[in-house]
């Protein structure tokens, strides 16, 4: 069996409650395949506006998927490290792919280790928060919710190198800042940074004490208005895209449409098509991850051809072939 890509996390002040997984220095064995889904599914502001646009609906995916490819490689040893192609950025590129990378690690991570499916960049609901959010005001990115129905909130940070002990300390007072969504305490406020030690990516996550903040936040956010804006971007473009087709996994069905040029398909349990009722949790759901295919517990499906096997990662981006 051929050695998978491996994440090396440490973990901080969890409750006991979460295991010896949420406690100390671990790593965390994980696919390509899963990275794209990751990639893909954190709901960003971006592509839940350009999945409006019929023809370009799939240009976001894409992109997404596209910078997983070319700015991550496989090392012999199985850990993932940068490529050439990534370390040829200038700093203001870098910023924007390691600011990537964290939201793509922070959508993984609270995934595996902590059943939440469902991550969601606050920005997508800025219109309807603006009474609540002001610009420029401390608080987290990322708000989302665990199978079990409970409100996370999680700050990500993204480093082209060593951990920045700074910058996770301003993402533990991002965190602490937001206190309530809907009038119900998170669970777990997570301060998390993405960053490579000698080279290797790896992840820091932090559940810090609550501590007194200048502004204590809650932000209206409901659980139906959490996925409508999750789902959204799947389900237009599913329906407008030239071509879909059906595809069984363990048994559930998902309309799924293809990416020839990146050998990426992607698709949606067939359950979750339809904007009315709006999309309910499923504990029953299951995550899986295999070499060329991973689904999450949020029913988004991911498969991988050829150009994303072992071999071809563990080579720079240009050598990779089909």
């Amino acid at each position: 069996m051929s050695r998978v890509p491996t994440l090396p996390y440490t973990a901080s002040n969890f409750p006991p409650q979460y295991g010896n997984a949420l406690a100390g220095q671990h790593t965390l064995a994980i696919t390509w395949p899963e990275l794209v889904w990751a990639a893909i599914s954190v709901g960003r502001a971006e592509l839940l506006h350009l999945m409006r646009f019929g023809p370009f609906s799939a240009f976001e995916i894409v992109y997404r998927a596209a910078l997983v490819f070319a700015n991550l490689k496989e090392r012999p040893d199985g850990n993932i490290t940068r490529s050439e192609a990534y370390d040829g950025l200038d700093p203001s590129e870098k910023g924007a792919v390691s600011y990537f990378l964290g939201l793509t690690t922070a959508k993984l991570v609270a995934d595996r280790l902590l059943s939440i499916p469902w991550l969601m960049h606050l920005d997508v609901y800025r219109q309807d928060l603006q009474p609540v959010l002001q610009h420029g005001e401390t608080r987290p990115d990322l708000v989302g919710q665990t199978t079990a129905g409970q409100w996370v909130v999680i700050e990500s940070k993204g480093r082209t190198n060593g951990r920045d002990a700074r910058a996770l300390e301003r993402a533990k007072e991002q965190v602490e800042a937001l206190v309530s969504v809907g009038g119900v305490a998170p669970v777990l406020r997570i301060a998390l940074q993405a960053h490579f030690e000698s080279g290797a990516l790896n992840c820091t996550l932090d559940d810090p004490e609550e501590r007194k903040s200048r502004r204590r936040l809650d932000i209206p956010l409901s659980r139906p208005k959490l996925f409508e804006g999750y789902y959204r971007p799947f389900r237009e473009w599913l329906r407008e895209a030239p071509a879909t087709r059906r595809q069984t996994v363990k048994g559930r069905r998902y309309r799924v449409a293809d990416f020839s040029d990146i050998d990426l398909s992607v698709g949606l349990d067939e359950g979750l098509l339809n904007d009315d009722p709006p999309a309910v949790a499923d504990e029953g759901r299951e995550h899986l991850a295999e070499e060329h295919r991973a689904f999450g517990r949020d029913g988004i499906l991911v498969n991988v051809g050829e150009l994303w096997t072992a071999d071809n990662m563990r080579l720079e981006p240009k050598e990779r072939r089909r």
